[in-house]
């Protein structure tokens, strides 16, 4: 029995400007001590940069970029009998897009640069183009992943 009641899922509002709950998603993760008219600012700006640099529209490059970011599993560790072990785990459409936001931002946040909407915007171009710091990340959880699927296969997990 379980202790704590389930969580029932909250439905993610549509971004007022842009009608896309990905902008929402990442302008709620930008979001820092509930100073959401900031958040909006700075995802305004790096969608302005974005088709300044891009030439496209700016909503497209940004979903070719998350989708190109979305892990397909997740790592997760596990320790059994003393020894830690690294176990893959397959996630859901909602995890995998809430993963590939983080990636992102872990990735414009460690860039050097001068105002944190450039950072972001460059970073969302070097992902839609499969190139970048978070797809590098990505790509480094995916070979983990693959080099210990031998272990999960042996504890039958």
């Amino acid at each position: 029995m379980a202790r704590h009641k389930l969580k029932k899922k909250k439905l993610l509002l549509s971004d007022p400007i842009y009608n896309s709950n990905l902008i929402q998603l990442l302008t709620n993760n930008i979001l820092k001590k509930g100073k959401k008219t900031l958040a909006y600012n700075i995802v305004n700006q790096t969608l302005k940069f974005i088709e300044q640099k891009g030439h496209e529209d700016a909503i497209e490059i940004f979903d070719k970029a998350i989708n190109n970011l979305r892990p397909a599993v997740e790592i997760k560790t596990k320790r059994i009998g003393g020894a830690v072990y690294k176990i893959p785990i397959e996630i859901n459409y909602y995890r995998s897009l809430t993963l590939a936001i983080q990636l992102l931002l872990k990735a414009s946040h460690a860039k050097i640069g001068t105002k944190f909407y450039i950072k972001l915007a460059t970073e969302i171009m070097d992902a839609s183009q499969n190139t970048g710091f978070a797809i590098r990340k990505k790509d480094e959880m995916h070979r983990i992943a693959e080099s210990n699927i031998k272990i999960k296969k042996q504890m039958k997990l």
